[in-house]
């Protein structure tokens, strides 16, 4: 009999895809990173990225306000994570990349990854997939690993946050309420048992009978379960009287142990955090005049809010359980907006259908009006645009305020035949005798080597650049990405 292992909780479909393969795999099959960061310094050594870099730094300042937005066109999409990266670089500072969804958004957080040579500098925020104003249960997983990526944005070391729309207008923590420092619970510490119990409570973790899900835990006489916000695996702790003497990483889908570790850190749990003090009256005066036209449905989650159960309600108070959105995590990164007419026109959706569901639950009297916007408004995500320095870059050839040509790079589709693989060695040794440095990324890597070969091009798939090929230079890296480009 063949037993069916137990997906973790809450994970979205493409997450539980992503483990299961993982899991399935020989570990030297897993998926990995390349390293394409070296040749990121041949575009921080160009005039005109020197140039971008300056200008931006000059817009920190108000006097030189005119200059905080620059628009590029007609850049393959390849182009676009590569300018990034480069552009973090040579400015020394950090970039935010909005993409119009969040399928873009998982592609592009891959690609900078790769570019930037280290998957750490790269962080994503993802959307919760409840909808606005909608009742549905929340996911836990979805709402911790939220708050475990603007914990990382705020810490300072994650040089890039790539976001959607959606993920950025959805209400969040606001910043002060992140801790600069977490919880630490590291092995041979004395920490006893009842004092992280009621951490856990206080950052929003729930009690279950096993653990499956990030934001939950489980205890066991002397042994806690829990699986902290931005954790690949949930941790099992022992203890010893009041002194924690081991700690292991174990698999949720078996809870089989995986391997020691020597601590572990504790965020909060969701971005919902209900305190145990002074609950109601907090929301009550948030509410304002609103505490006295509570529907019956609002009236039951007042109740149960009162009593530290969200519920299905989180969607509904967010704008009161979590005033803050992606926006207000932002700082003074440069905002680098992917395609900004399909960023506009996924705004404008959210904001239609946010207005369209309201309107309803009003007709029902299922909301009274005047009730917290599930998003920021059109006004406030204008005034926020014009007050952030912006890169907008597309692949159309032409925007308002691009420079003759689109931009100053001169990058374009790679032009091959469309013949067969085996026309490819053709074109290659073309592009090498015109001294073009060749970097090819495919998941074939080994077939192309053997194509090469027989081309009297030798190239062995590698997964990180050492250097920057020289010019006529060829290099093979044993990944793909999801577009290329040249110039």
């Amino acid at each position: 009999m063949t037993e069916t292992p137990t997906p973790v909780r809450g994970r979205r479909g493409r997450d539980r895809r992503i483990a299961a393969a993982i899991a399935d795999a020989p570990i030297s099959h897993r998926p990995r990173i390349p390293d394409l960061s070296p040749l990121t310094e041949l575009l921080t050594e160009a005039g005109a990225l020197q140039d971008l870099a300056a200008r931006f730094a000059r817009a920190t300042d108000a006097r030189h306000a005119g200059l905080r937005h620059v628009s590029y066109a007609a850049l393959p999409h390849g182009a676009k994570t590569y300018l990034c990266a480069a552009l973090v670089r040579a400015s020394h500072e950090r970039v935010v990349w909005i993409a119009r969804d969040a399928e873009i958004a998982d592609r592009v957080t891959e690609e900078l990854q790769a570019w930037m040579g280290d998957p750490e500098s790269v962080v994503s925020l993802e959307p919760r997939t409840s909808l606005a104003y909608e009742r549905s249960e929340l996911v836990r997983d979805e709402s911790a690993a939220r708050v475990a990526a603007l914990a990382r944005w705020r810490a300072g070391a994650a040089r890039i946050l790539v976001t959607s729309v959606q993920a950025l207008f959805q209400h969040t923590l606001p910043p002060d309420a992140l801790p600069e420092v977490p919880l630490r619970i590291g092995r041979g510490q004395r920490l006893a048992q009842g004092s992280v119990l009621r951490s856990l409570i206080e950052l929003g973790y729930e009690a279950v009978p096993e653990v499956g899900g990030r934001g939950e835990f489980a205890r066991r006489g002397g042994i806690v379960d829990l699986f902290p916000a931005g954790q690949p695996l949930p941790v099992r702790v022992e203890w010893f009287g009041d002194e924690i003497d081991s700690l292991r990483a174990f698999d949720p889908a078996d809870q089989r142990g995986v391997g020691p570790i020597e601590e572990t850190l504790l965020l909060p749990a969701s971005e919902f955090i209900i305190p145990a003090d002074d609950t109601a009256g907090r929301l009550r005066a948030g509410l304002g005049r609103l505490a006295g036209r509570l529907t019956e449905s609002l009236q039951a989650d007042l109740a149960r809010l009162e009593l530290g159960q969200v519920g299905d309600a989180a969607e509904i108070w967010s704008g009161l359980l979590a005033p803050a959105s992606g926006l207000d995590h932002l700082g003074d990164a440069i905002w680098l907006v992917d395609e900004p007419a399909d960023v506009d026109d996924v705004a404008q959706t959210l904001w239609a259908q946010a207005d369209e569901r309201r309107t309803e639950l009003e007709r029902g009297g299922l909301l009274p009006k005047g009730w917290p916007d599930a998003y920021p408004t059109p006004r406030g995500w204008k005034r926020r645009r014009l007050e952030a320095r912006t890169l907008g870059v597309t692949w159309e050839s032409e925007a308002e305020g691009a420079p003759p040509g689109g931009n100053p790079f001169g990058w374009h589709e790679p032009l091959l035949s469309a013949g067969a693989i085996t026309d490819l060695a053709r074109t290659i040794s073309r592009w090498r005798r015109e001294d073009t440095r060749v970097v090819l990324a495919s998941d074939q890597s080994a077939r192309l080597s053997e194509l090469l070969a027989d081309a009297d091009m030798m190239a062995a798939p590698v997964m990180a650049l050492t250097d920057v090929p020289p010019p006529g230079g060829l290099a093979l890296l044993a990944r793909s990405l999801n577009s290329g480009f040249a110039g």
